[in-house]
């Protein structure tokens, strides 16, 4: 049987939150098993696997081919005879591929608000921009690049969605409880997708704890997905529902 108008137009806005959230959830996820499955390990960081392959995962290569730095070696420096090997990075297509994804999703989705909208629409050109900037690969620390900003924008994006453009919607659900308990899981949420790249970049700097930035990145990717997962149930809800469609009919 077809469907209404009405219905093909909640479907598609659904659809659009829920391909969101499984694209976030299914991101890590991809990159940790394609690396592995093409022959190495887990990498320091989600961007990493822009350039990592099995021949060269790692920045820095001494003249024999043995990798003997990462992006924060404590014995090279920027004039180190060392040269850094820029490779096709194994998960390369994958990494651009998804990250062009939520920007696309995210840049056409229509916000609530005026303020939301632009808010998504920024979030969607810096998940481009995390694609078209790569992180350095070299023996050298980068306290700040077009690459960090562009990730650190992303999260503060959707973090102040999250806190300040949520609860637009809240007001149509009746029970007050309800109402408080998305509250709390969306100002939760943003907390973490804001603290993950900042912890992210705080284990990059710090030797002993580089090899934990991926699974900081990781916190902040599913807060992201756990996002647009609540958003989806929120907006399901028969209050929300409900007047969404009657909206729609006139």
């Amino acid at each position: 049987m077809p469907r209404t108008i009405e219905q093909q137009i909640h479907a598609t806005y659904k659809s659009l939150r829920v391909g969101a959230a499984v694209i976030a959830i299914v991101f890590p996820i991809l990159l940790y098993f394609g690396g592995k499955h093409a022959g190495f390990c887990l990498r320091d960081s989600m961007s990493a696997y822009y350039w990592a392959n099995p021949t060269q995962n790692c920045p820095c290569v001494d003249q024999s081919g043995k990798c003997i730095a990462t992006t924060s070696a404590p014995n090279t420096d920027c004039n180190s005879p060392v040269q850094p090997v820029h490779l096709a990075g194994t998960m390369r297509n994958w990494f651009v591929g998804f990250l062009f994804a939520i920007g696309a999703i995210l840049y056409i989705n229509k916000g609530h608000s005026d303020s939301e909208n632009i808010a998504l629409n920024i979030a969607g050109i810096l998940a481009w921009g995390i694609a078209l900037f790569p992180m350095p690969w070299d023996c050298c620390k980068h306290l700040w690049t077009i690459h960090g900003i562009c990730a650190i924008g992303f999260f503060v994006a959707i973090a102040w969605v999250a806190v300040f453009c949520a609860p637009n919607t809240l007001v149509l659900i009746k029970d007050a409880r309800v109402r408080a308990l998305y509250h709390r899981v969306y100002t939760g949420l943003a907390i973490v997708m804001v603290l993950s790249p900042l912890i992210a970049y705080i284990f990059n700097l710090i030797a002993s704890l580089h090899s934990y930035t991926f699974f900081a990145e990781v916190f902040g990717i599913y807060a992201f997905a756990g996002y647009w997962i609540t958003k989806t149930i929120e907006m399901s809800g028969p209050d929300i529902e409900k007047k969404t469609i009657e909206r729609i009919a006139h």
